[in-house]
C-alpha cells in the first residue's frame, strides 16, 4: 500500500503565532544563560515548533541530569579530600605531640618564621621574643655566628647540617640541631636536648675508667698473692725438699715429710680459694643454694661476720641467674664488712611461680642512697649484673638504719617450676 503521509517538505509557507514564537525565543535565551530548570512551552498543536521545543527540552533534561551526577561526584570527592586532609592533619598533630624535639622554620637570613614546641618551657626564649627576629638577635654572638654558618651551608648544599652547642638554661644544657633546606628561602631546624645522653656518656666513660682501674688492681692483687705468698712458700717447700733429701735419720725425715705435707695442703687450699674468687665453679656442680650456703659459711669464718642463710624451695635456675645472685651476695657481704660496721647479716633466697628473690640485710650504720658518694663500683656492678638478666634491684637504706638489698629476677618464659630444695637456716658462726 502506498504511503499516504504528506511529504516532510512542502512548498506551502509555515506560519506561527507571534506571541508564541516570542515566548519560545525568550525561554531559549534564558536556557542559554544557565537557567536549565526552565523548559520550552509545548502547545497541543504538535506542530513543528512543538517538535523542536520537545527535542530541546529532552536534551536540556539530559544535560541537567548529567550536571547533577557530576555535581554529586564532585561533592563526594571533595568530602573524601576533606576527610583525608583531616586524617592527615590529625596524624601530623599526633606526631608533633609525640616528638619531644623543638622545631623551627627559619628564613635564609636567620629570621624565625614559625616553631613547634611540645613544652614551651624548653624554649630558650618565649615565642614573642624570637618570632620575626633573627638568630643574631637571640643567641650569644659566638653561637649566633656558628648557627648562621650552618644555615648557609645547609642552604647551599641541600645536605643536613648538624650543630652541637651549649645554652645556659637552668644550668648548662647541651643541644643538637639538625638543619635541612625546605626551599630556596626557608630552612627547618630540629633541635634535641642531648644533655642527659652526654651526661650518661660521661658517666659510662668514668665507669669504664674505674672498672679498668679496679681490674688492674685485682690483677695486681692476684700477682702479689702468687708472688709474695704462694711463690715464696713454694720456694721454701723446695728448700725443705732439698734438706729432706740429705737427711739420714728416718724419724727426722718422717717429721719433715709430715710438715711438708701440711704445707702442700695449705698451698693447695689457698690456690683453690684464689681460683674460686675468680670463678665459682661450685655453682655448676652443686647448684645455687649449696653454693650460697658455702659462701655464707666462708664469710662467717674468714670475714668475722655472723651470716645467717635462709632459703625456700628453689628450682633449677639458669646459670647466668645463679652467677648473678652469687656475685651479688659476695659483693654485698664484702660491703657489710667494709662499710656497715655490722657484726651480723642475713641472706635469704626464695621464689614463687614468677620470679626468684634475693635479700641481703644488715643492722649496720646504713647510708643515704641519694648520696652519690656511696654510688661505688660495687653497687654499680650489682645494678649492671641484675639488668643483664632483666631483673630489678632495690636498696633500702638510711643513716643509722641498716641496709637491705633486694633483687628480683623473673623466670624466663617457658620455665618449669620444679621445686627440689628444702628450707634451712645456717647457724651463725661463733
Amino acid at each position: 500500500m502506498a504511503d499516504r503521509r504528506p511529504p516532510l517538505t512542502s512548498s506551502e509557507p509555515v506560519t506561527f503565532d507571534t506571541d508564541r514564537v516570542t515566548l519560545f525565543l525568550h525561554t531559549l535565551e534564558r536556557l542559554a544563560s544557565g537557567q536549565v530548570e526552565l523548559r520550552l512551552p509545548v502547545s497541543p498543536r504538535h506542530d513543528a515548533l512543538d517538535a523542536i521545543a520537545h527535542g530541546i527540552n529532552t536534551l536540556v533534561g539530559e544535560l541537567e541530569r548529567a550536571h547533577a551526577r557530576y555535581r554529586d561526584a564532585q561533592e563526594a570527592q571533595a568530602a573524601e579530600l576533606r576527610v583525608a586532609a583531616a586524617n592527615a592533619q590529625a596524624r601530623s598533630d599526633a606526631l608533633l605531640r609525640a616528638i619531644p624535639d623543638l622545631m623551627f622554620v627559619l628564613g635564609r637570613d636567620g629570621t624565625y618564621l614559625d616553631y613547634h614546641a611540645r613544652d614551651r618551657r624548653l624554649l630558650f626564649a618565649p615565642p614573642d621574643a624570637f618570632l620575626g627576629r633573627t638568630i643574631t638577635d637571640i643567641f650569644p654572638p659566638e653561637l649566633a655566628g656558628m648557627m648562621m654558618t650552618a644555615l648557609e651551608r645547609a642552604a647551599m648544599s641541600g645536605a643536613t647540617v648538624v650543630v652541637e652547642y651549649e645554652l645556659p638554661m637552668d644550668g648548662p644544657r647541651f643541644y643538637e640541631a639538625r638543619i635541612v633546606r625546605v626551599d630556596a628561602d626557608r630552612l627547618l631546624s630540629i633541635v634535641r636536648d642531648v644533655t642527659e645522653s652526654k651526661r650518661a656518656l660521661e658517666i659510662n666513660r668514668d665507669l669504664a675508667r674505674r672498672l679498668l682501674s679496679r681490674q688492674e688492681d685485682e690483677w695486681q692483687r692476684i700477682a702479689r698473692e702468687l708472688h709474695d705468698d704462694i711463690s715464696q712458700r713454694l720456694a721454701l717447700l723446695n728448700v725443705e725438699l732439698d734438706a729432706s733429701a740429705a737427711e739420714p735419720d728416718a724419724d727426722t725425715l718422717r717429721m719433715r715429710m709430715l710438715r711438708l705435707s701440711s704445707q702442700v695442703n695449705e698451698i693447695a687450699r689457698d690456690v683453690h680459694d684464689l681460683s674460686y674468687e675468680l670463678h665459682p665453679s661450685r655453682l655448676r656442680s652443686l647448684g645455687l643454694v649449696t653454693s650460697l650456703r658455702a659462701l655464707c659459711e666462708e664469710a662467717s669464718t674468714r670475714l668475722s661476720l655472723r651470716v645467717g642463710f635462709n632459703h625456700g624451695a628453689i628450682p633449677a635456675v639458669d646459670p647466668a641467674v645463679s652467677l648473678c645472685l652469687f656475685r651479688i651476695v659476695q659483693e654485698a657481704l664484702h660491703n657489710v664488712v667494709r662499710h656497715s660496721q655490722a657484726h651480723s647479716a642475713e641472706v635469704t633466697v626464695q621464689c614463687d611461680e614468677r620470679e626468684i628473690t634475693l635479700e641481703i640485710s644488715d643492722s649496720g650504720v646504713g647510708f643515704d642512697p641519694a648520696d652519690v658518694n656511696h654510688a661505688g663500683l660495687g653497687l654499680i656492678s650489682m645494678r649492671e649484673r641484675v639488668a643483664i638478666v632483666n631483673g630489678q634491684l632495690a636498696i633500702d637504706a638510711a643513716p643509722g638504719g641498716g641496709t637491705r638489698v633486694t633483687v628480683r629476677i623473673p623466670f624466663a618464659p617457658g620455665h618449669r617450676h620444679s621445686k627440689f630444695a628444702a628450707s634451712s637456716i645456717l647457724p651463725e658462726a661463733e
